[in-house]
């Protein structure tokens, strides 16, 4: 009974009715229904479609390009008199609407093929700024996953909670009916019927109390996992890991961890930015190319047709000297950008093994209390009997049952409480070490 709970929730969809939820089905549910992971992945998939090559310069551009003009004037020529045409050509010229025509296409190519490599620096920064967006889903994840495990612990304890005050209930429910029957025939007097009263009345407001918190959690856990409001059975099993090594831990923690993976990630980043912005001192070297066709017509000019194709090719340098030091104000910058991005990941290692030791430490002293706590459960459940035996051979008061009662009830709701929060603990540790997604 102390180390297996079993928890029935009275929900109303038929599509999960009389189901056994365990844990790793209501991480799948929480997973699968998760609005922010969803919304992280499209960010993810945002991020990823704008980082490419043809975004870090290294690819050709081309272009096509077509235009078509024309126009129908009136025109009057009037030469000067120094031009000798010949002929009975005269000094004017009148064209009455005129045509005229312009078409030109043309293809062209243009490919930087060197500028202090930048773009391959670009791109190399581009490729990591991706595993960091993978390692957000990851770090979005084990968050929910988590959280998850929180709720689904704190339910099964609320329904161990509610199940004690359930039975307290009913055990001052018959010491109140007792008391009542004893106080009709004379045997006790009517103080001791009040005080009975009391108890049960007391144990009615804890036993709503738990309802009212057993209900919270249960609404709590169904908008988590994303399931309607359904008959529910949560049956799990408390057994907890005693093999865990600090060092091993420490070890993982520094590889697996996903903070400490996005901070060496930023920091390789900034290093790439630093290369990016030292690169911008260099000089650079564009090739382009195009291919192009053009038709004029004119019924007035001298020519009346001329056609015009060929290719174009060429090397463009263009070499900074100087521009109001913002190349340098640049680079300046994603120096100091790059000495912060340094402290973050030392800062952030160093947090999350000091969050890692002092779990490891909360865990390991906790399997200890839970032996403890485990003992003297078993004893007040002894104790308890007793106390019943002698208050019903007579040979015991009320006030004395009384306080056996509550003690046992406060020694089952420490050790269900300490149970949960040992699991928890354990998963935290799972976490800080990068270990969540594998259990």
């Amino acid at each position: 009974m102390i180390r297996y709970i079993v928890i029935t929730f009275c929900f109303t969809s038929v599509v999960f009715a009389q189901s056994i939820l365990t844990l790793e089905q209501a991480i799948e549910y929480g997973l699968t229904n998760s609005k922010d992971i969803a919304i992280i992945q499209n960010d993810v998939e945002i991020i990823k479609n704008t980082n490419h090559a043809g975004a870090a310069g290294l690819l050709p551009m081309v272009n096509i390009s077509s235009g078509y003009n024309g126009s129908v004037n009136d025109t009057e020529l009037e030469f000067n008199p120094f031009l000798d045409l010949g002929g009975d050509m005269g000094s004017e010229i009148e064209a009455s609407e005129a045509k005229s025509s312009n078409i030109n296409s043309s293809i062209g190519l243009t490919y930087r093929l060197f500028n202090g490599f930048s773009g391959i620096y670009t791109l190399n920064k581009f490729k990591n700024q991706n595993n960091i967006a993978d390692h957000n889903i990851r770090y979005q994840v084990e968050n929910k996953i988590l959280e998850i495990i929180q709720q689904y612990y704190d339910l099964l304890n609320q329904q161990n909670i509610y199940a004690t005050f359930e039975t307290s209930y009913n055990i001052s429910l018959d010491r109140y009916q007792q008391a009542l029957e004893k106080h009709n025939y004379g045997a006790i007097s009517k103080l001791d019927l009040l005080n009975a009263e009391v108890d049960l009345n007391q144990n009615k407001i804890n036993l709503e109390e738990a309802m009212i918190n057993l209900y919270t959690s249960r609404q709590s856990m169904s908008l988590l996992i994303g399931i309607p409001d359904s008959t529910i059975s949560l049956k799990h099993e408390f057994n907890f890991n005693y093999k865990l090594d600090l060092n091993d831990l420490i070890k993982q923690t520094k590889s697996n961890n996903t903070s400490i993976r996005i901070a060496e990630l930023n920091y390789i980043v900034s290093e790439y930015e630093l290369k990016i912005a030292k690169s911008s001192f260099s000089p650079s070297v564009d090739f382009f190319s195009s291919y192009s066709y053009s038709n004029v017509q004119s019924e007035t000019s001298f020519i009346s047709k001329q056609n015009n194709y060929g290719l174009v090719a060429g090397l463009n340098v263009e070499i900074p000297i100087f521009s109001a030091n913002m190349r340098r104000k640049a680079f300046k910058s994603a120096k100091i950008n790059l000495e912060s991005k340094e402290l973050s990941r030392s800062q952030i290692q160093e947090t999350i093994i000091t969050a890692l030791t002092t779990a490891y430490y909360n865990y390991t002293e906790s399997l200890d209390n839970l032996n403890l706590l485990k003992k003297n459960l078993e004893t007040i459940e002894k104790t308890a009997q007793i106390s019943r035996d002698l208050y019903d051979s007579g040979q015991l008061s009320n006030l004395e049952y009384r306080e056996s009662q509550m003690l046992l009830d406060q020694a089952e709701i420490n050790y269900s409480a300490k149970l949960s929060a040992t699991k928890i603990q354990e998963y935290i540790i799972y976490q800080l070490s990068g270990q969540l997604q594998k259990k």
